[in-house]
């Protein structure tokens, strides 16, 4: 049987792998002139955008509603599951998910706000800095950058998180717009591949590393589809909002599923005690 410790490591170098490859594509057949592979609809803005023309009914609308309605469920059961024996080493990541999650959401909904007034964008379509003003940009890296990366890599010191927040946050402005998901989902996956791959052998060993690894499947899945096949099947289903519920929904199932293990695994050991005596 594969142990947690090489299941793991095969699914993060997998993903990384698919991030990767994701990327040249998005970066490749963008440019002028090149045709082929990724989505037509996809190719105008990065984002396969449902309803666009919809007032506080787009897939950027909906982005924000799915990431706040699920962060809150994540929430709850955060409060009520996280002092169980156990559950120690999945609950340290989730109020920085949650964090992140909401960060995400508004991003989308300053987006939305974009559809509706143009002068309201955060960052430039064309990778300018002069269109973002620096006070958006502080916050875009403070609420969105910043929990994000400390989700990923929570043992880094907080001076060092800002840094590279802020870094990663002036490098989007000299993204084209329809790379700015490329860019985020490159930095993300890139990210989360190298803190955990880096992590202690004891740490790799428990059930909860290869199980976090493979909540970065769905996603990365999702994001290929939104490339590919925007036009055919899912902008209709949804548009983009479907890729920020398949990494709120990823976390919970992980959360969920790590619940279920160690209270069964509770019981088990009361009951093994129990017949003992």
């Amino acid at each position: 049987m594969v142990s947690y410790k090489t299941g793991g490591e095969i699914v993060h170098v997998c993903v990384l792998t698919a991030t990767i490859v994701y990327a040249v594509v998005a970066v490749y057949f963008t440019q002028p002139g090149v045709q082929g592979v990724i989505d037509q609809e996809w190719r105008k803005d990065g984002f396969c955008i449902h309803n666009k023309e919809v007032h506080y009914w787009s897939s950027f609308d909906t982005c924000l509603y799915v990431d706040v309605f699920f962060s809150l469920i994540l929430g709850i059961l955060y409060l009520k599951w996280r002092k169980i024996p156990g559950m120690e080493t999945a609950s340290t990541i989730v109020p920085s998910i949650i964090a992140s999650t909401i960060g995400h959401g508004v991003a989308h909904g300053a987006m939305a706000i974009k559809f509706r007034d143009p002068e309201d964008a955060i960052i430039g379509d064309d990778g300018d800095p002069e269109l973002a003003p620096l006070w958006s940009l502080a916050i875009f890296g403070a609420f969105f950058w910043f929990p994000l990366l400390k989700a990923i890599m929570p043992k880094l010191n907080n001076h060092v998180l800002a840094v590279v927040s802020s870094a990663i946050t002036y490098g989007q402005t000299f993204c084209k717009k329809e790379l700015s998901f490329a860019y985020v989902q490159t930095v993300l996956n890139v990210a989360i591949a190298f803190s955990q791959l880096m992590l202690s052998t004891d740490e790799k060993n428990e059930r909860e590393y290869m199980l976090l690894a493979i909540t970065d499947i769905f996603p990365i899945v999702v994001a290929w589809s939104e490339m590919l096949f925007c036009d055919s099947f899912f902008r209709a289903a949804g548009g983009h909002v479907l890729y920020d519920a398949s990494i709120i929904l990823s976390v919970l199932v992980f959360y969920i599923e790590c619940h279920r293990y160690h209270t069964n695994k509770s019981k088990s050991v009361t009951s093994a005690k129990e017949k003992s005596l």
